[in-house]
């Protein structure tokens, strides 16, 4: 079976990029960097309203707290780089090889790309694409529950 390499290399940055967004939901734990966030907002407030007076060490103190969360929400949304990462270097160095002659280019628009080019393109407008269809998605059911919740 002879398959066009633009189909089978925009298939393969499907899977990638599909792959990465189920490890970054079922990895990272969003509800408790949703959390974090509110949290650091909330401080941060907080710190603006202080008033002149206030003792240089409350103000460290909060802002100690502020880096603490930062530091663990940082902590949250890094491990599913862990796991991703790693995938795609070898899918890039290793795999990619494996199935398409190293010389290979794409054409698309009048613009002729190496392989590898091409699929790190592709990967990284799908990627864009979903993280934009999240978030919608989410703002939407967030909306929704919050109408259920006031109607409640």
């Amino acid at each position: 079976m002879n398959l066009n390499p633009i189909i089978a290399l925009i298939a393969i940055a499907i899977l990638y990029v599909s792959f990465s967004v189920f490890a970054q939901r079922k990895i990272a734990n969003y509800k408790r960097i949703k959390e974090i966030k509110k949290e650091m907002d909330a401080k941060m407030k907080e710190l603006r309203s202080f008033e002149k007076d206030v003792s240089k060490e409350i103000v460290e103190l909060k802002q100690k707290e502020i880096t603490e969360l930062a530091s663990e929400s940082m902590k949250h949304q890094i491990k599913p780089t862990l796991i991703i990462l790693p995938i795609f270097f070898l899918l890039f160095y290793v795999l990619l090889p494996m199935f398409f002659p190293s010389a290979l280019t794409v054409t698309v628009l009048s613009y002729t790309l190496p392989y590898k080019t091409f699929f790190i393109a592709a990967s990284f407008v799908l990627g864009m694409l979903s993280s934009i269809l999240l978030a919608a998605y989410e703002r939407v059911t967030a909306k929704k529950q919050a109408v259920a919740n006031t109607a409640q």
